[in-house]
């Protein structure tokens, strides 16, 4: 089942036959009992001695094994063919609600199941829409990856089928083969968790090894963990890590790594598309055990008033490493989410010290005492570094839960966003504080806040915040589209921008705020030039409402961090923006002059907003905080290398009569450019410096993209002048527009 094409035509009845024959044969099977109660019995019985006796034993003996391992082989060879059947056939049901969605959305797609088409318009309106083919291909690569899925989730089954029958019918060819597959394996590394606090350092040692070698493997891995149970799971793992806290040597790094290991595991046992997989119901079952206190603590030797932690509390920080499953994933992440608005749920329990010493399986990384007692911290963490999760968590639907996890509601309004942007002591992302008495602190706290950064910049751009800087941006598409749009009017209305603010409940949320709008520049200069309908998208558009997007501006220009991302992206959206004019000249004729302008306008209206909001920021601070603001416009280069590539940088080498200056290593071109929004640190007034210094920024990127893609084109240098110099004159113009709008509105 390699191909599309095998998919497409096959419907898996000769496996569904042959899966009920041997599930009929092993449903029958009386070999064992009728040899075992006609022959060996009897001959037990009687009064037979000697060699010969002996040997007939062992001879007789030898054949019963054989027949309880045939059993086992024809077992294993029907449950394989069965599962195989069951996957084969959800397979083709994914490629079957592909292919309609294609046809119902007038989409052609080729015999390799490869290449999709779209109808080439034909109305008016749709001849002159700008968004006919970019929605079109966002649909068609869709529909591409799902069918693209289909077909992988085939092949999935069919490679594990082989080898699953290769494990139980084994190389002999003159004996059947007993149970030894990864099914074995997984249930052996089950029995050595299952000993718990009484594991030796070897018996770790081997556990480790041995899921680390199988991690990849859903055999393994789902009879790992069906072998444990959702609650013995996290108990035994629990009961290891307490019993392992005050041991030295290599058990810290041994329990660590077995945190680790268990998290990829469990990845691949509750991932939908491995086959098998643990069911709904054992998921339901991990749910449960999450809103119930697990018992880790050994008892008889602990203070009064120290109770166990719930198993979520245990299962957060497992939740951090793995690839997970949103079918998987969400359902907890939402679960946990509702469990955490509860105030005090998870953070109302007066932990004693020697409790937070014994229990350093949960919390942060740098321990107990420093926090993470709130699971939201690891759940959002797992979003994090699964996009496709986190996209679905904010976007779709939601799921109500009842306290043990079982669902109460589906098709929900979707309030995550606003349930975890709360300020003040309603806060979910809550967590213990230090003291006498480890309780809930009151507030939002930092980890917890940029965690949920990081899960709100998966969930919008489709990328992991902790991946390579050279990562490119994938297209968006409409659903982190629409998370985008929630965000910025979240944070763009109301208590939003005030929540940024620097000692503001959550201003540790700007950094990752502003990395989403740097990646959403094209929108954002729609935002702030409606009229402009040239400005292109990246992927599917956002529509941001102009008033919430200028507030959130003007928010993030008080953040260093904020402030370096968008700023590099402002420079290299518009300098994209210019650069595509240039090289379209023929195209706007007698408009070309003031198409730079307005590709340099729309920019400055950005710039300007973000360089007051900076400005208001340092004024209300009444100190220099120059230093922080280069460093960050330094750091953050990466976004405006990525958005020159979804832009400008696509261009270069596509067209003839490009000048020397735009062959730059795009590195140092960027930087070239983003460098006027240095400030002096020397200075004596910082603010002023940083107004001025924003303004001037602008100006000159403006005027610098004019004169380097210019070269080459036929300009003579009066001509390049005057047009470049129009150019900075309409950066500084849009500049002052969105200045003017910060002091009137927005901070008004």
């Amino acid at each position: 089942m390699s191909t599309y094409s095998d998919l497409r035509q096959e419907t898996f009845k000769g496996i569904d036959t042959l899966a009920t024959a041997f599930e009929s044969l092993t449903r029958d099977w009386k070999l064992s009992s009728d040899f075992t109660g006609d022959i060996l019995t009897p001959l037990q019985g009687s009064n037979w001695r000697g060699d010969a006796a002996e040997r007939a034993a062992a001879s007789i003996t030898k054949t019963r094994n054989e027949l309880d391992a045939a059993f086992e082989e024809a077992s294993a060879i029907g449950k394989t063919l069965r599962d195989a059947h069951t996957e084969l056939a959800a397979a083709r049901a994914d490629l079957d609600a592909a292919l309609k969605r294609a046809v119902d959305n007038s989409l052609t797609v080729d015999a390799d199941g490869v290449n999709i088409s779209w109808p080439a318009p034909t109305s008016e309106s749709d001849k002159h829409d700008p968004t006919y083919t970019t929605t079109y291909k966002a649909l068609a690569e869709s529909v591409g990856q799902d069918i693209a899925k289909a077909v992988a989730r085939a092949k999935a089954a069919d490679t594990a089928a082989a080898a699953a029958l290769g494990g139980a019918t084994g190389k002999s060819k003159t004996a059947f083969q007993p149970s030894t597959g990864p099914e074995e394996q997984g249930k052996k590394a089950a029995d050595l968790l299952k000993l718990a606090g009484n594991l030796s350092d070897a018996q770790l040692d081997e556990l480790n090894k041995t899921l680390k070698a199988n991690a990849n493997n859903p055999q393994f891995t789902t009879a790992f963990y069906q072998g444990l149970g959702p609650d013995g799971f996290l108990k035994y793992y629990g009961q290891l890590a307490v019993a392992s806290a005050d041991q030295g040597g290599r058990r810290p790094q041994a329990v660590a790594d077995l945190q680790a290991n268990l998290g990829m595991a469990l990845a691949t046992a509750t991932d939908s598309h491995n086959f098998p997989h643990l069911s709904d119901e054992w998921e339901a079952g991990l749910r449960r055990a999450g809103a119930t206190r697990t018992e880790i603590l050994p008892r008889g030797d602990r203070v009064s008033g120290s109770v166990q932690p719930y198993g979520y509390q245990i299962l957060a920080n497992i939740l951090r490493t793995g690839t997970y499953d949103a079918h998987f994933l969400n359902p907890v992440a939402e679960h946990v989410t509702q469990l955490s608005e509860m105030p005090g749920f998870f953070t109302s329990t007066p932990w004693l010290h020697s409790d937070l010493d014994r229990m350093k399986l949960l919390g942060y990384a740098q321990g107990p005492q420093a926090g993470g007692f709130n699971p939201m911290n690891g759940v959002l963490d797992a979003l994090a570094h699964n996009p496709p999760a986190a996209t679905q968590f904010f976007h779709d639907r939601a799921t109500s839960y009842n306290l043990d996890g079982s669902v109460k509601a589906i098709g929900q309004d979707n309030t995550y966003l606003k349930a975890l942007t709360v300020g003040g002591d309603r806060s979910p992302l809550q967590d213990i504080s230090k003291g006498n008495d480890y309780l809930a602190s009151g507030h939002a706290e930092s980890p917890e806040l940029i965690a949920l950064g990081h899960a709100l910049e998966a969930a919008t751009t489709g990328r992991a915040p902790d991946a390579s800087p050279d990562t490119p941006l994938s297209p968006h598409t409409p659903e982190q589209a629409a998370v985008m749009k929630d965000v910025v009017d979240r944070f763009g209305s109301g208590d939003g921008p005030k929540l940024l603010r620097k000692g503001a409940d959550l201003a540790d949320l700007a950094p990752s705020l502003g990395h989403l709008t740097a990646a959403y520049m094209g929108d954002v200069q729609g935002a702030m030039s409606p009229h402009d309908h040239s400005l292109t998208t990246y992927g599917s558009k956002a529509d941001l409402d102009p008033g919430n997007t200028a507030k959130l501006l003007a928010a993030l220009g008080r953040n260093p961090d904020a402030f370096g991302a968008v700023a590099q992206a402002q420079q290299a959206y518009t300098t994209a923006r210019i650069q595509d004019v240039m090289l379209h000249r023929d195209t706007y004729g007698a408009e070309f002059d003031q198409a730079v302008r307005n590709a340099a306008h729309s920019g400055g209206e950005v710039g300007g907003i973000l360089t007051a909001g900076r400005t208001a920021g340092l004024v209300d601070e009444m100190k220099g905080e120059a230093d922080a603001y280069n460093k960050a416009v330094d750091q953050n280069g990466m976004w405006g290398k990525a958005v020159w590539a979804m832009t400008g940088g696509r261009l270069l080498g596509d067209l003839p009569g490009i000048g020397k200056g735009m062959s730059l290593p795009a590195n140092y071109f960027i930087d070239q450019l983003t460098s006027g929004y240095h400030v002096d640190p020397n200075t004596a007034d910082p603010a002023t410096a940083a107004d001025v210094a924003g303004f001037n920024g602008l100006g000159s990127a403006a005027k610098k993209a004019v004169e380097n893609v210019a070269q080459g084109t036929g300009l003579n240098p009066q001509q390049i002048e005057v047009l470049s110099t129009a150019a900075a004159d309409a950066a500084r113009d849009g500049a002052t527009g969105g200045a003017g709008l910060v002091t009137r509105a927005v901070n008004g």
